[in-house]
């Protein structure tokens, strides 16, 4: 391999090449000493068109930080034009070296390791709207079991949801979603390539092959994976999601992935006393006994509802007492019913969270869901509302007027109470913090207002924000996943 500079040799001011050590499409990769005495990798760019690429892609990147981002340093041009990426140096070994020394498979627990560290890397890329569009093992790099994903040459910027049209064909060929293909594309042809990548990891093979493009290109679109490879067929839905060739069929986010892949592998590297250990039944060994299939869907049922479900009552009953305490509630009758309006409230939300997801856009079905939330609350607490004022409506003339009764203030009111605010966005899991502080400050003065405008008791709108905060503080919330 023929490097254009070599060692001593200063291309960059204030870096003296020591060796090269890659080279590739997009240009020579140097071990190189910064003039403080910090080692640094840089990057030469070569041709015309891939300095623009790369330096897109880059400029977009420079300022990401994350432990499994490869960091950049700087973009930077010397005295004969040439552009120069200086970065992080790694000189661990790449994963595409790792996967051509376990032609069967690499051990569960390592590949878990590893996709784990990926999957976080690419989902904060896409949290700054930042598709990589060239991820594969090549480009992921392991040093001292840190997981490093590099290489933004291809990476490129796109909103939430929005698929820009882009008529280059990039990435390799042998890790592109189809839709690259037509320019038509978004965040999941990221996913659809982690799914690749998952793929070798476990069976050591690629799930598509081709002599040439038009030839990997035909036995994608027909989809027909040899799962057999697998050893273990449990992934064959994972992979089977990732690698849908409709877009709209994958996994809405790596994370979501991330975490479908860890439950089959706690299933399958669970403790020997799970599985049969007689050597009569090695046959059937990976089948749960079924008082351990039992117990894995108690446990996934108790992290996602039980416990929330548990948790807004205790502090339902908590705020009742405590506004009784103040002398805020006329009788224990009504701190009874607000206790139980507040958790019918936050338990039937956190129910319906269960399906539904955070980044979906504004939805009408979700919204008509909780106004029919909002009608069973508002009929519950007829019970509770008091006489108020008559409400008077003018009706075409004036000094025609007609009173609306109290049951329909009451429904009138949780139902469009109910029907403002985004609730699948405050219970969902991936939420970015436990309480969205102007989202439910917001939910408060809305609530507010309609107590006035519908003239009724201020015990309706405490209701609801107590409800509000409850759903926040005790619907699940999962972290940026943690390396394992």
């Amino acid at each position: 391999m023929g490097f254009t500079y070599q060692c001593g040799e200063k291309p960059l001011d204030g870096y003296t090449i020591k060796r090269g050590i890659g080279s590739g499409g997009f240009g020579d990769v140097y071990l190189a000493v910064s003039d403080g005495g910090k080692d640094v990798a840089l990057k030469c760019i070569r041709s015309t068109m891939n300095r623009e690429i790369e330096r897109r892609g880059v400029s977009q990147c420079i300022n990401l930080k994350h432990p499994s981002l490869l960091t950049l340093y700087d973009l930077r041009m010397d005295d004969r034009l040439e552009t120069w990426v200086v970065m992080e140096l790694l000189l661990g070994q790449s994963l595409a070296l790792l996967i051509n020394k376990h032609p069967n498979g690499m051990p569960l627990d390592q590949v878990r390791i590893i996709i784990t560290q990926i999957a976080q890397a690419i989902h904060h890329l896409h949290d700054h709207g930042i598709v990589h569009r060239d991820l594969k093992p090549g480009n992921v790099f392991i040093e001292k079991d840190i997981v490093k994903v590099g290489d933004y040459g291809l990476s490129k910027t796109i909103g939430v949801g929005v698929h820009r049209d882009n008529t280059q064909r990039v990435g390799t060929t042998n890790y592109m979603a189809p839709e690259l293909i037509t320019g038509n594309y978004d965040k999941k042809v990221d996913i659809y390539a982690l799914g690749i990548i998952l793929f070798e990891m476990l069976s050591g093979k690629k799930p598509f092959s081709g002599s040439n493009h038009d030839e990997f290109v035909r036995k994608q679109l027909h989809n027909r994976i040899d799962f057999t490879c697998l050893p273990n067929k449990a992934f064959i839905p994972v992979l089977t999601k990732a690698l849908a060739i409709d877009k709209n069929q994958r996994f809405s986010s790596v994370l979501i992935m991330l975490e479908e892949f860890h439950s089959v592998c706690d299933q399958i590297l669970k403790p020997e006393s799970s599985f049969p250990s007689s050597p009569a039944l090695s046959g059937v060994r990976g089948q749960p006994v079924v008082g351990v299939r039992w117990k894995g869907f108690y446990k996934k049922w108790a992290d996602k509802l039980l416990v929330p479900l548990f948790k807004s009552a205790l502090f339902s009953c908590l705020s009742a007492l405590a506004f009784s305490f103040l002398g805020l509630i006329p009788s224990p009758l009504v701190g009874f019913m607000l206790a139980g309006l507040t958790w019918l409230i936050s338990g039937a939300v956190l129910v319906f969270s269960l399906f539904w997801k955070g980044k979906t856009r504004e939805s009408v079905p979700y919204r008509m869901i909780q106004a029919g939330l909002g009608l069973v609350a508002g009929i519950l607490a007829y019970g509770m509302a008091g006489t108020g004022e008559v409400l008077e409506i003018s009706i075409s003339k004036p000094g025609v007027m007609i009173d609306v009764p109290v049951w329909a203030r009451v429904m009138l009111f949780y139902m469009v109470a109910m029907f403002f605010p985004k609730w699948w966005k405050m219970a969902w899991r991936y939420r970015r913090t436990r309480v969205d502080y102007v989202a439910t400050m917001i939910a408060i003065v809305w609530a507010l207002l309609l107590v006035t405008i519908f003239k009724l008791q201020l015990i309706h709108a405490l209701v609801f924000a107590i409800a509000v905060i409850i759903v926040q503080a005790v619907a699940l919330k999962t972290k940026r996943l943690p390396r394992i």
